[in-house]
């Protein structure tokens, strides 16, 4: 039998660049928003659709390691929306809305 039945490596990466940001495979895509387009009903072929830089098998692998820890990941994205709600709340306060 010749099926390769070793596990391919997690296609997150972290961003340093861009300040600890959470890339999907080797696109800018970030994880926030294929998981976002997941839990919002999206297929992965829709995602990739949306967002063609992206591989389907990463698409994949992305959602099936959110399913694996589903509440780590959830707070994680708590986590981001709260940081996102600030900064806009402080950029609605500032009169900066929409530069972004």
């Amino acid at each position: 039998m010749n099926l390769p039945l070793e596990a391919d490596p997690l296609p997150i990466r972290v961003d340093h660049e861009s300040g600890g940001a959470l890339r999907v495979g080797p696109t800018r895509m970030t994880l926030e928003v294929v998981l976002t387009a997941y839990l919002q009903g999206h297929r992965p072929e829709e995602i990739v659709q949306q967002f063609p830089a992206l591989d389907l098998a990463d698409v994949y692998t992305v959602i099936g390691h959110y399913l694996r820890h589903r509440e780590a990941f959830d707070r994680h994205l708590a986590e981001v929306e709260r940081v996102y709600q600030e900064r806009r709340a402080r950029d609605l306060a500032n009169g900066q809305a929409g530069l972004r």
